[in-house]
């Protein structure tokens, strides 16, 4: 029974084949259903008066399955435009991963569309293609669908606006662009066969003043073609492109027809709308206005995504019959189910009842459904740690929270459609948490005492849209912990000193964390966390007997830093810590005449100034010479490839009301030599070059009278590459910093680029080498050449020294040649690579002179140019007069 179906089908489609001038437009589109299933609808939109119909349509699913057979399921007639859209329905289930590309083709398009086949469209397949793509990688998605009618009118020589009005369920990203429509078996038309309409020539003159463009907005959809210029049928297709996370997933292809009529009538105007955002639970309400200049009545429609969402819609917008101005109202009551990171786009359209065509103008907006913030945000101090709380999202879509901190207030409030927390802010996140009802979190990670300490905390959805940030939240750690005084270098060596003090936390509650109590002192090597234990103190009853300092010796001190923590024991059960704090560690960067200085510290306190200690040749005392307030400084007036032994004193507070007094702590020493490390400044380069006499001259500035920061240059080098773009070699060194200027001589080229550096005096590096700075690469000169290759045409090769050799006249910026003669015959009678050829008239292989005659030659021709070797092709004619000697009788 299935074949003989089959057979039947097969045969209605090529009698009726004929006749059926139908087709006018159409898409597939599709949703997922569950797992590799998903329903497919295909519209098409046909002549109602054509006697072709089309019960049943022909579907290939491209996964290599036969062709399937659509019913159709409904028809809704549109007398006026004597034409019927038809809409089929079925579901199918793919095997598997893949890209599959749906289509459906069916005979023929109506007659007359003047932009394909030159109006020979009867003859052509109506086609409409739909692709999917199915991977882990992608989440349920489904298609697209549109909400404007795919057969238009247009008005001739009056701007033709149109917006398809797509829809995606999953609030993809979507990208429009215009193409050719398709025909048998899917196949795109190809250009010549297929013209965009505003390539169809108008079969009159043109009205001043009037543009043919036609485009499409990649973002919004909004076709314009400005403007119509010839009455008729036109063919258009729109393919809407989806996107998640950068990945295409899949495509619609809309075929669809614009007829183009003459009519006395102006287009509407409508007011520019301009993207919003609306917090989800509230009502968005506003105005768009419309105009007409022929003062006829106008209506004003919306479509999109807001009036499709499953839960509480747009409220239509419909204003008609009336005079202009309008204005219509867009109202939209937002809940937590419309919340997406894609905004909503949304279409308002104007249509008059102008005489002839009804016009229309389109505004386009996207309308973003923003969650509300986590409400409630307590931060509140626990020992070393800060407990935050906060309401569940009122969103119950949520899927989590994240938690940002910074130190001291920002006092951030929101703009309308700013979600998250902004980095300029100088929140951190700290922390994600997932699910709804996770409200609460510890932050234990190093809470500076003395310091507030804030928070703010965002709700997050599944396809990565943030809510609104919550209130700011501050608090800072109490006197219930350990406080690192001083982590002061004692003794710089191998084998050093570290001295450190702690105060006992005053406002320790004993009766949560009663004694007996215990100290101990971790250290690590470098910024680290500290985790080895160094010290461990003995126990004490009261907290106030236990010792608060302790001296860290046999560690190095010269070549890293140590950061210290504090633990405290309660009943020998972890109470509280104290901050991690490291000594300060200064380094040392010679250069000439000069010594930077640079310190780090990882510390809770806060350090507002640095004295600055210097000793000269390793003896006498440290004097102090500046203070400073930031982490650096460069000591100047330097003697070079002297000792200067360098350390500092820092001075900080804690800032807290319980906390005030001045903390001390010292780097340790370090000796270093100035050098002269500083390569001058590169001189500004000038040149000309000569490529017929192959000179280049050259002339360049002298950095000790140009810049101010070099007054030592002692040489130049001088660079060179063949080709651009290629590797710098050294040409030439000019010894004399006086000397501004050079002129080149070369034999057969001065193609290449050319750039010359400074060199200052030689001076001692502390390795004991004699070393000289060289500057960064001046501006690149580049020259080319301008080769010349030419041939005579004759040559007598009868040993009278004149014209004996064939080769070319006076050449220049030749590399080689691939030159050959041919005889009459086509068989070759000399070849040479040489670009002076010489060739003596002889056949090479039987080394006699040729006969007398015309002689065809190639000659590939090697030019030396800037960008490599230049081929180029020559071919011509010589003629061999060889002047032998008469035979005699």
């Amino acid at each position: 029974m299935k074949h003989l179906f089959t057979t039947v089908f097969a045969l209605l489609i090529i009698v009726s084949g004929v006749y059926a001038t139908h087709n006018r437009a159409g898409e597939i589109t599709y949703r997922h259903i569950d797992g590799n299933t998903y329903e497919f609808t295909v519209y098409t939109c046909t002549k109602t008066s054509a006697p072709a119909d089309r019960p049943f349509l022909p579907i290939f699913w491209g996964d290599g399955s036969p062709a399937d057979s659509l019913e159709r399921a409904e028809i809704i007639f549109d007398p006026i435009k004597d034409s019927q859209t038809n809409i089929y329905i079925k579901s199918h289930t793919f095997p598997g991963s893949g890209l599959y590309k749906i289509c459906i083709t069916d005979p023929n398009r109506n007659a007359d569309i003047l932009n394909i086949a030159n109006g020979g469209s009867v003859q052509i397949p109506f086609a409409i293609q739909t692709t999917l793509r199915i991977s882990p990688a992608i989440e349920e998605n489904s298609s697209v669908t549109f909400q404007n009618d795919c057969l238009q009118d247009a008005c001739l020589w009056q701007p033709w606006v149109f917006n398809p009005g797509a829809v995606d369920p999953d609030g993809d990203s979507l990208v429009y662009s215009l193409v050719p429509g398709m025909g048998e078996n899917c196949q795109s038309f190809e250009l010549g066969f297929y013209e965009y309409p505003n390539q169809i020539l108008p079969s009159s003159t043109n009205p001043p003043n009037t543009s043919m463009n036609l485009s499409i907005d990649s973002q919004t959809g909004t076709i314009i073609w400005e403007v119509p210029q010839r009455e008729g049928e036109y063919n258009i297709a729109i393919l809407v492109e989806e996107y998640q996370n950068g990945l295409q997933v899949g495509t619609v292809l809309r075929d669809m027809q614009i007829t183009v009529m003459t009519c006395d009538n102006l287009p509407p105007i409508i007011e520019a709308l301009n993207d919003t955002c609306v917090e989800a639970g509230q009502t968005l309400t506003f105005s768009v206005y419309a105009d007409d200049p022929n003062s006829t009545n106008v209506e004003v429609i919306g479509f999109g995504a807001p009036y499709e969402v499953a839960s509480s819609p747009a409220d239509p917008v419909t204003q008609t019959g009336e005079l202009p101005p309008v204005e219509a109202t867009f109202n939209w009551n937002t809940n937590c189910s419309h919340v997406r990171l894609a905004p909503y786009p949304a279409v308002f359209e104007a249509t008059d009842n102008g005489p002839g065509v009804d016009l229309v103008a389109i505004e386009t907006m996207n309308i973003y459904v923003v969650a509300p913030a986590p409400e409630n945000l307590l931060a509140e101090a626990v020992g070393s740690a800060i407990q935050l709380n906060w309401d569940e999202s009122p969103c119950t879509e949520a899927i989590g929270y994240k938690i940002y901190r910074r130190i001291g207030s920002y006092g951030f409030v929101p703009d309308p459609c700013e979600t998250g927390v902004p980095e300029y802010t100088g929140f951190v996140q700290i922390a994600d948490l997932e699910g709804l009802e996770s409200t609460t979190y510890l932050d234990m990670d190093e809470i500076i005492f003395g310091r507030e300490t804030c928070y703010m905390v965002i709700a997050y959805f599944k396809d990565g849209a943030e809510s609104y940030a919550s209130n700011e939240s501050c608090d800072q750690i109490k006197f219930e912990i350990p406080i690192i005084k001083k982590n002061s270098v004692g003794t710089t060596a191998i084998f050093g000193v570290d001295t450190i003090f702690w105060r006992s936390p005053i406002e320790l509650d004993t009766l949560v964390f009663p004694g007996p109590y215990q100290y101990k002192l971790l250290r690590s090597d470098g910024y680290e966390s500290p985790t080895g234990v160094v010290y461990t103190s003995d126990v004490q009853a009261d907290i106030d007997d236990l010792p608060t300092s302790f001296i860290s010796d046999n560690i190095n001190t010269e070549d890293t830093a140590h950061t210290y923590r504090v633990e405290l024991f309660s009943g020998g059960a972890f109470a509280a810590r104290s901050n991690k704090a490291s000594s300060l560690f200064l380094k040392l960067t010679p250069n000439d005449n000069q010594m930077g200085l640079s310190w780090r510290e990882e510390v809770p306190w806060l350090n507002y100034e640095y004295d600055i200690y210097r000793q000269t040749d390793g003896s006498g005392p440290f004097d102090l010479i500046d203070v400073s307030s930031e982490a650096g400084y460069v000591d100047s007036n330097l003697v070079n490839n002297r000792n200067y032994c360098y350390y500092i004193v820092s001075r900080g507070s804690y800032q807290a009301i319980e906390e005030n007094d001045t903390l001390v702590n010292f780097s340790q020493r370090i000796c270093d030599q100035p050098y002269d490390r500083t390569p001058p400044c590169p001189p500004v380069f000038a040149g000309d070059g000569d490529c017929v006499e192959f000179t280049v001259d050259f002339e360049w500035t002298n950095p000790n009278e140009e810049c101010v920061d070099t007054d030592d240059v002692t040489a130049y080098n001088i660079y060179f590459t063949p080709v651009e773009g290629g590797e710098f070699e050294l040409l030439e060194t000019i010894d004399f910093s006086g000397q501004t200027d050079l002129q080149l001589y070369f034999e057969n080229s001065i193609a290449g680029c050319y750039a010359i550096t400074a060199l200052d005096s030689l001076a001692l590096w502390p390795d004991g080498s004699l070393n000289q700075n060289e500057s960064e690469f001046s501006n690149i000169l580049c020259f080319d050449n301008c080769p010349i290759y030419e041939f005579p045409n004759v040559i007598t090769p009868n040993g009278d020294g004149k014209n004996d050799v064939f080769g070319p006249f006076p050449y220049r910026s030749v590399e080689s040649v691939e030159f050959t003669v041919f005889n009459r015959w086509g068989s070759i009678v000399f070849q040479s690579t040489d670009p002076d050829i010489l060739w003596d008239g002889t056949n090479k292989e039987t080394g006699e002179l040729v006969s007398d005659g015309t002689y065809f030659y190639t000659c590939k021709v090697f030019s030396i140019r800037l960008s490599g070797l230049d081929p180029v092709n020559l071919s011509g004619y010589v003629t061999v007069f060889a002047d032998r000697p008469q035979k005699q009788n």
